[in-house]
């Protein structure tokens, strides 16, 4: 039985993860492992709805309404509704917010009322000279509440371009929507505008400035094996690999570090605005001989230089000790680091005060040889490490004595003195399940508190950061998570979601297993979280009310300051695999 098991788990994650073409490729290797459960007739029923509920809903909301707006062709705009009212928060009442920042800040307020759908989508047409994107989300379909008028529906609608004065702007409204099938078509039959926020700025902060810099790699990851299930060497996915910045030889300017396979590269800053490819000069190898991941400069010897760690998921894990000048040396062995494998990332701090930077290495899963398990809580990941700074240049492994050997499919990790008692505490995001808050005892040893902090989360963990966003004087949390845009379709009745037979029957007597398994798909599709630090050893998610949640397809994650103003900002890399529908992931 368990044979049959594992041998049908090989070959459904394989087949789901060559699926590029469809949003389902990452949310499958979570959720479906688990569907062959579902009988034949289920499964079958499914199929009929997506083909004639999910896959048409999708297509009338998601692809043709922001494509029509796009284009300014109004009567095929109002082609989609069933009425010609809409109600809600009318034009009027817009409201200055945030004042005194860079960019223009508005938000509506106030006055609502009935006003005809060719006028709202005028108004908003006017607003815009040229429009270059635009994206109506759906975040929820009320399949259990449907009325005569259809189903209910949560939504947002997305508008980026330029204004007639010629200044950027971006508008995001949320509505309440009902849907309905009406003849071949799906329709809106009500519309109701609950909130309207407009963004402006006159000139951009940012250029984009890659190829004037001279900065040429694009991170490919040839060598890497999890990669590789995404489709072989035309996989898209290959391209993605870590980074790391430092001033290696002591001029002032800060280099980057690019971590790749088989080309990872250090650029010098020329100090110009410009950057050469320093590689070889400096010692360190080309082509790069590991699966490179995670990069990581800190000075691991204190003599003021900063030393490079470059972590990798096969070929090993290697330090580069900075000799002076940006010259550096492999000192992996002489440092007794084992090779190491699977490794995402690492971090480091002084968790034992002792005055010398140790080290935790980040790892997920053996993505060659197995399937997270469960894979809505996965703890049969390759463990991390936690290696303790001897002082003399050398390392030992001490992850069993601290207790921080987390064994989920994780991707990131971070330091952060969250109870202010002058101990650093480390955040570990796992991509399967449930994520790890260890807090440091001060005496070598750590003890795991995400559930008691409230901050296990259960996303597809992809990035961590600490920041005190509000400034109250306590660091905060923001975990980088899967966003699914058409996760919506997930939670109609006839989706086959992955409950055990037992369960199933227990679903005949009380509506607790659905209620589970939808908050289990929620916690796998809905986003990214911020979590605020009360200061009593908890956290709250606060992500819905900060304006968070939908970072899409999160990984990385950093708190800065971008525009001086004294309070920290929030910027989220995203992106994945996608289909027809360059956001439908």
């Amino acid at each position: 039985m368990n044979e049959q098991a594992t041998a049908w788990d090989g070959e459904n994650r394989a087949r789901v993860l060559h699926r590029r073409d469809s949003y389902l490729s990452k949310i499958a290797a979570a959720v479906l492992a688990l569907c062959a459960l579902a009988p034949p007739a289920r499964a079958a029923r499914w199929e009929t709805t997506r083909k004639t509920v999910i896959d048409p809903i999708n297509s009338e909301l998601h692809r043709h309404l922001p494509s029509f707006l796009k284009a300014r062709d109004l009567d095929a705009l109002l082609g989609l509704y069933a009425t010609d009212m809409g109600s809600g928060l009318a034009w009027e009442g817009a409201q200055p917010v945030y004042t005194g920042g860079e960019e223009q800040t508005f938000r509506w307020e106030g006055a609502r009322g009935a006003e005809r759908l060719s006028d709202r989508y005028g108004r908003l047409l006017d607003m815009f000279a040229t429009i270059d994107r635009a994206e109506l989300r759906i975040d929820r379909v009320g399949w259990r509440q449907p009325s005569a008028e259809g189903y209910p529906a949560s939504v947002r609608l997305i508008v980026r371009g330029t204004r007639p004065d010629g200044a950027r702007a971006q508008l995001e409204q949320q509505a309440l929507l009902r849907i309905a099938r009406q003849g071949d078509h799906w329709r809106i039959t009500r519309e109701e505008i609950t909130a309207r926020q407009l963004v402006v700025r006159r000139e951009p902060r940012y250029a984009v400035a890659t190829e004037v810099a001279g900065i040429a790699n694009v991170q490919s990851n040839g060598a890497s094996p999890p990669f590789h299930l995404f489709g072989g060497a035309e996989s898209p996915v290959r391209a993605s690999s870590g980074s790391a910045v430092a001033d290696v030889d002591g001029d002032g300017y800060e280099d980057i570090f690019l971590a790749g396979s088989p080309d990872a590269v250090l650029y010098r800053n020329n100090c110009d605005g410009t950057f050469t490819d320093v590689t070889e000069d400096a010692g360190l190898p080309r082509p790069y001989p590991a699966a490179a991941t995670g990069a990581l400069f800190f000075d691991y010897d204190n003599d003021g230089w900063p030393d490079l760690y470059v972590a990798a998921v096969a070929g090993g894990d290697r330090l580069f000790h900075n000799q002076g000048g940006g010259r550096f040396v492999d000192v992996t062995t002489s440092a007794r680091i084992p090779p190491g494998r699977w490794a995402s990332m690492a971090t480091a701090a002084d968790y034992d005060r002792d005055g010398f930077l140790d080290l935790y290495v980040v790892r997920m899963g053996d993505h060659e040889n197995g399937a997270p398990r469960p894979n809505y809580n996965a703890r049969n990941g390759v463990p991390s490490t936690l290696f303790h700074n001897n002082g003399d240049g050398t390392f030992t492994d001490v992850t069993a004595r601290a207790g921080v050997g987390d064994t989920g499919w994780d991707l990131a990790g971070a330091w952060g003195d969250y109870d202010d008692d002058g101990w650093p505490d480390l955040y570990v995001a796992n991509e399967f399940g449930g994520n790890a808050l260890y807090h440091n005892e001060g005496n070598g040893t750590f003890t795991e508190r995400s559930a008691a902090a409230g901050v296990n989360d259960g996303g597809a963990g992809m990035g961590v950061a600490w920041g005190d966003y509000d400034g109250d004087g306590r660091l905060d949390l923001f975990v980088s998570n899967m966003h699914a845009n058409s996760g919506w379709a997930l939670f109609h009745p006839d989706f086959p979601a992955p409950v055990p037979p037992l369960f199933r029957l227990l679903a005949l007597f009380t509506p607790e297993v659905q209620r589970r398994t939808e908050a289990f798909l929620d916690r796998l599709t809905r986003g990214s979280t911020l979590f605020h630090n009360e200061g009593d050893g908890t956290f709250t998610d606060v992500s819905d009310r900060a304006g968070v949640r939908d970072a899409q397809w999160g990984w990385s994650a950093e708190f800065l300051d971008y525009d001086n103003d004294g309070r920290l900002d929030l910027y989220s890399v995203n992106g994945f695999i996608s289909g027809p529908l360059l956001d439908d992931v």
